[in-house]
């Protein structure tokens, strides 16, 4: 997956949903994990969706920052995003993050980065930080929507893995992107065209197979 990076327990949740695992078979780099960290990834995996839900507010700044967006404006789409940010930091009941956005995707043989997340680190005194791109790599053409907003989503539930469920890394679990595809389903208009960019399959099976009871 090209669109985060992550980092490093977990406690017990009160502020989140757990439904078990996902699946039943665990990638092969987890028997490699020290036992602290499979715990953080099984912890991960069994937390399909938030306590929280989007509101009528969150929702109204994710319908903002598409519209912007399709203007192609960086500046605007970078201020638009951090409202979105920043209402969602509200509902979560955690201190806000910066959220810078850039043009043109990085590429690599791998494929082209979509997003970043970075910790906070207190031994350089930095705070935590989304940074997205509005551009594909090999057009310029803007992203569409509902993939830009996926991918900021993406970069929040890092951030929430740390803030909100106080995990000490951030894996990539089903639960993981099925709190990803939560967030989504919860502030974006369902008349958005489906995403064609990313892993989508596994968000599509997910969307449909969520174990969430409100959909």
């Amino acid at each position: 997956m090209k669109l985060s990076k992550s980092r490093n327990h977990s406690l017990k949740m009160p502020t989140s949903d757990k439904a078990g695992p996902l699946s039943d078979k665990l990638p092969a780099f987890f028997y490699r994990l020290p036992p602290h960290a499979q715990r953080c990834y099984l912890e991960s995996d069994s937390i399909t969706r938030y306590q929280f839900v989007p509101d009528a507010a969150a929702a109204k700044s994710v319908a903002g920052l598409t519209r912007v967006l399709a203007k192609g404006n960086p500046s605007d789409t970078e201020h638009a995003a951090r409202a979105v940010a920043s209402e969602m930091c509200r509902l979560a009941g955690v201190p806000g993050l910066a959220v810078d956005v850039r043009e043109v995707r990085p590429k690599n043989t791998r494929g082209e980065l979509h997003g970043l997340f970075y910790p906070s680190d207190p031994r350089k005194r930095t705070l935590p930080r989304i940074v997205l791109w509005m551009r594909t790599a090999e057009r310029r053409e803007v992203v569409k929507p509902r993939t830009f907003v996926r991918t900021l989503m993406h970069e929040l539930v890092h951030y929430f893995d740390y803030s909100v469920l106080k995990l000490d890394n951030s894996f990539h679990t089903h639960g993981f992107f099925a709190r990803e595809s939560f967030l989504v389903r919860s502030t974006i208009a369902p008349q958005e065209p489906a995403e064609t960019e990313g892993p989508a399959l596994l968000r599509a099976w997910l969307d449909r197979h969520s174990r969430d009871t409100d959909r």
